[in-house]
């Protein structure tokens, strides 16, 4: 496949964009950063939100099941997820212990998927990054678990905070090879 001037103008387009991303990534990690506790706060309730709407979709949903053990199923957890997303959204304090726990095993598996893909890519393509914000992601996860429970909710924010400043490194550096990719004129 022949690469053309529209190609490399296509890369240099995805390659600043990525950029612009990246710095929207940086920006909420450091707003994340220096406001901790209101980053972990806005997260619970989020997730909240989200649930309470999953839970009166399945409480909806309950009412067309086509047999009674499956229409309880729907329901009992439909009205789980609305109680729940309620104590998430009206005792936020209560759920951020939970989150934590959740960002622990998430900045873990990410860790984990992130090195995996990394070895994957070709030389050249700053892999390295990759790996770093991979590793970091794994190590803050396990940080997490060993402080856990005295790492609680403040910790949810700047951690959070920190995850994405790494993922906006790594994201600038494979921009960065995208557009020296797009730059160069084929022969």
């Amino acid at each position: 496949m022949s690469s053309t001037p529209a190609s490399h103008s296509k890369l240099n387009e995805v390659g600043r964009g990525m950029s612009f991303l990246a710095a929207g990534l940086a920006l909420l990690g450091i707003l994340s950063i220096v406001l901790p506790r209101a980053s972990g706060m806005t997260i619970g309730l989020v997730v909240g939100i989200l649930l309470l709407i999953a839970g009166i979709a399945r409480v909806t949903y309950a009412w067309i099941a086509n047999s009674l053990g499956s229409m309880f199923r729907r329901f009992t957890t439909g009205v789980l997820a609305i109680l729940a997303g309620g104590v998430m959204i009206f005792q936020p304090e209560t759920d951020l212990d939970v989150i934590t726990m959740v960002a622990t095993v998430f900045f873990i598996a990410d860790g984990v998927s992130q090195i995996a893909i990394s070895l994957r890519l070709p030389p050249g393509t700053e892999r390295t990054w990759v790996i770093i914000s991979g590793t970091l992601s794994f190590l803050l996860g396990v940080l997490i678990w060993s402080q856990w429970p005295a790492s609680g909710a403040g910790a949810i924010g700047t951690l959070i905070g920190v995850k994405l400043i790494m993922d906006a490194v790594a994201m600038v550096a494979v921009a960065a090879t995208i557009q020296a990719v797009g730059k160069t004129r084929p022969s």
